[in-house]
C-alpha cells in the first residue's frame, strides 16, 4: 500500500511505459506499478548500497524484479534511458531535484514526476526558465502534512511566474485540498512578513503584498461556492 504521496505519483505514471524512480530506498513505488501492471519495466536508483539492497528485497518479495533494474548511482547518471517514459524524483529537497534535471542529458525526452519536500519556489523558477513552463502541481494531504505533486514535461515556453505563483504555486484553487494548503501558505507569509517588519527589513512590504494577494484568492474562490 503506497502512501497517498507516492500514490498521487503513481497515478500520473504513464500506462504501459518504462518508469525510473530516483532515491527509491525500498521500491515501494515500482513494485506497486509493476505488480499492477501500470509499467512494462522500472528502473530504481539509490546513492546508497543500503536502500537498493531494501529495494531488491520488495522486488523479490513481491515477483516483479525480473521486470526491473536497480542501479547505483547519483541520480540518473549511469541510467541508459533507453524507453523510459518517466522519471519520478519523490522526497528530496528542491535544489537537489535540480541538480539532478541539470545533470540529466535526456531531460527533454521524458516526463517528470517531482514531489518536493524543500525549495519549492526555486524549483518552481528553474521549471519556468528552463523549458518546462507548462508543468501542473497538486497538492496531498497525509495528516497534518500537505506535500506538492508536479506533473512535467519539456517543450514549453518560458513561463513567467508572478510572485504569488512561485511562492505559493500554480494550483487549481477549487480542489479543496489546494485552498486548505493556500490557508496555511497565508500563515507562513504572514508570520514572515511580520518578522521581517519587526526586524526593520523593507522587503516586508514585498511579502504583505503576497499575504494580501493570497488572502483575495482564497476568499474569492470561497465565496463562489456560496
Amino acid at each position: 500500500m503506497l502512501t497517498k504521496r507516492l500514490a498521487a505519483c503513481a497515478a500520473l505514471v504513464t500506462k504501459g511505459g518504462v518508469v525510473c524512480d530516483v532515491g527509491t530506498d525500498h521500491a515501494y513505488l515500482p513494485a506497486e506499478l509493476l505488480q499492477k501492471e501500470i509499467c512494462q519495466r522500472a528502473v530504481a536508483t539509490d546513492i546508497h548500497e543500503g536502500p537498493l539492497r531494501a529495494a531488491r528485497r520488495t522486488l523479490e518479495a513481491t515477483g516483479v524484479l525480473p521486470r526491473a533494474e536497480l542501479v547505483l548511482c547519483d541520480g540518473v547518471e549511469r541510467v541508459d534511458p533507453a524507453g523510459i517514459t518517466d522519471v519520478v524524483i519523490a522526497g528530496m529537497g528542491g535544489e537537489m531535484i535540480i541538480h539532478i534535471l541539470e545533470q540529466c542529458s535526456w531531460r527533454t525526452q521524458v516526463h517528470w514526476i517531482l514531489q518536493p519536500m524543500t525549495k519549492v519556489p526555486t524549483l518552481r523558477r528553474w521549471l519556468s526558465e528552463n523549458g518546462f513552463g507548462g508543468w501542473t502541481e497538486q497538492v496531498v494531504v497525509e495528516g497534518d502534512r500537505y506535500y506538492l505533486v508536479l506533473s512535467a514535461r519539456a517543450g514549453c515556453e518560458t513561463r513567467c511566474l508572478t510572485p504569488l505563483e512561485e511562492e505559493v504555486g500554480c494550483l487549481d484553487w477549487r480542489v479543496p485540498a489546494a485552498r486548505a494548503y493556500a490557508r496555511r501558505q497565508y500563515v507562513r507569509l504572514q508570520k514572515l512578513a511580520c518578522q521581517l517588519e519587526a526586524a526593520g527589513r523593507a522587503e516586508s512590504e514585498t511579502w504583505k503584498q503576497l499575504v494580501r494577494q493570497l488572502e483575495q484568492l482564497v476568499q474569492t474562490w470561497e465565496d463562489s461556492k456560496c
